[in-house]
């Protein structure tokens, strides 16, 4: 399967939550089209390994361990990047709310289960569209990616937990939440990173407020 590639060498990109999982896919795939990458994280051991992956590339890369709760420490994170790099051109909230937010179809979809994550996925989504008004003037685009369901291990953990409370196994519980999706395929890390980098890319330059769906057909269903 082909996919678009972009070149970013000369950016400088922003990723909270990129310790791990999703974050730390966005994070590799900015630093391997040439983009400077600041890895934000609560736990900071993840953060670390992650901008010693993005160095071990020959691209440049610093890391936090911050509590993204914590607004001073936010800030502090990046006014350092943008003093050590000169400038910063994307932030990615994988963790928080800034840029390009990770939202869900979780957000836009109603559902009888995880209602508390629908609700603050949905808060997330109408914050982007809010923000991306806000912006507009200056030509900064907001928009929100909503995955499907993506192997992270936070997903593996709750399939786990959920296959043992049902007695079965891991795998005949994804093989059914697979079942269930239109195009009966789990959303993989490299869909979501595919899409960010189009929404980064000068392509992309009037799109702002959306929350983009890469599920399968998860939402529509």
């Amino acid at each position: 399967m082909s996919r678009i590639t972009v070149d970013l060498h000369g950016k400088v990109a922003l990723i909270t939550g990129g310790g791990s999982g999703i974050g730390r896919g966005f994070a590799l795939q900015m630093a391997r089209r040439g983009a400077s990458v600041t890895v934000v994280d609560l736990n900071g051991t993840g953060a670390a390994a992650v901008a010693e992956e993005i160095k071990a590339l020959g691209i440049q890369s610093l890391d936090y361990q911050v509590d993204v709760r914590d607004q001073q420490a936010i800030q502090a994170a990046t006014s350092e990047t943008i003093s050590h790099f000169g400038h910063l051109d994307f932030i990615f909230a994988n963790a928080g709310v800034l840029g390009l937010i990770t939202a869900s179809y979780n957000g836009i979809k109603a559902g009888a289960h995880v209602i508390p994550y629908r609700v603050t996925k949905a808060a997330a989504i109408m914050y982007m569209r809010c923000m991306a008004l806000v912006l507009a003037p200056y030509d900064v685009t907001v928009n929100a990616i909503c995955p499907g369901v993506t192997l992270t291990p936070m997903q593996v953990d709750y399939a786990t937990r959920t296959a043992t409370e049902r007695g079965i196994t891991t795998k005949e519980y994804l093989d059914e939440r697979t079942s269930l999706i239109p195009m009966h395929h789990l959303t993989e890390i490299e869909d979501l990173t595919g899409l960010a980098e189009f929404l980064v890319s000068d392509s992309a330059r009037l799109i702002t407020g959306q929350a983009i769906a890469a599920d399968g057909g998860v939402m529509i269903s």
